[in-house]
């Protein structure tokens, strides 16, 4: 049986004043986004916005060799693209989808008209701004300085906190790209991950067995973010 969807699955909309959801309700769009859709790419000013539900979007940035970095990850507790937000209407970076999975969407030109408007609606996505750059900046931060099975926990724990499950398809050579290393080193990590029982996967599918386990393993970045969203946003 399919799931429901509903919005406020997405956290970000359901931290809105029922009022004011309200007003964005028959804007808002249900729609199935595919691995690897492209919702934007670089310097392009998307047309619509996103929220999503079960999908997870990953923003790039794209160096001259040809090779790419993540720079965010987006999922049930927020929207893309913060740039619109900002009054920037697009940003340097391409983005993708992640995992399967379903999103709210909403015309570009009603966010924007939205967001012009004193009130609720602006000061939540101006909060969820400042804790998706504290999201942003962990990761980079863990990219540096934390070993790879401390990346791929905290990777695998924010996918599974934003697509509403503790098993979806990600496969080997994808995780490699969101953490800007070879494939090897990504499954050297998740055979570890596995001999510890933190997860099991095949052909793609990656299922976790002991979120608790993981959490531990992880670095302190996943705590970092974790308590910034709930002290601005309260969840």
């Amino acid at each position: 049986m399919p799931q429901e969807h509903y919005l406020k699955q997405n956290h970000l909309l359901a931290a809105l004043p029922a009022s004011e959801l309200k007003i964005l309700k028959p804007h808002l769009e249900l729609k199935l986004l595919e691995v690897g859709e492209m919702l934007a790419e670089a310097g392009q000013r998307p047309a619509y916005s996103y929220f999503p539900v079960d999908t997870v979007i990953s923003m790039y940035y794209r160096i001259a060799n040809g090779d790419a970095a993540e720079i965010a990850m987006i999922g049930n507790e927020g929207m893309f693209s913060v740039g619109q937000v900002m009054g920037g209407e697009s940003l340097p970076y391409y983005a993708v989808v992640e995992t399967q999975g379903h999103a709210f969407r909403i015309e570009r030109s009603v966010l924007m008209k939205e967001l012009a408007h004193e009130g609720a609606f602006r000061k939540t996505m101006l909060l969820y701004s400042q804790a998706a750059l504290t999201q942003m900046a962990q990761i980079a931060v863990c990219g540096k300085h934390h070993s790879l099975v401390q990346q791929l926990s905290l990777h695998l724990l924010l996918v599974s906190d934003k697509s509403l499950s503790d098993s979806f398809f990600l496969t080997h050579e994808a995780l490699a790209h969101m953490l800007g290393v070879r494939r090897e080193g990504v499954t050297a990590a998740a055979a570890k991950m596995r001999e510890l029982g933190l997860i099991d996967y095949k052909r793609g599918h990656i299922r976790v067995t002991d979120r608790a386990g993981i959490e531990v393993l992880a670095c302190d970045c996943y705590d970092v973010v974790r308590k910034e969203f709930k002290r601005l946003l309260g969840y």
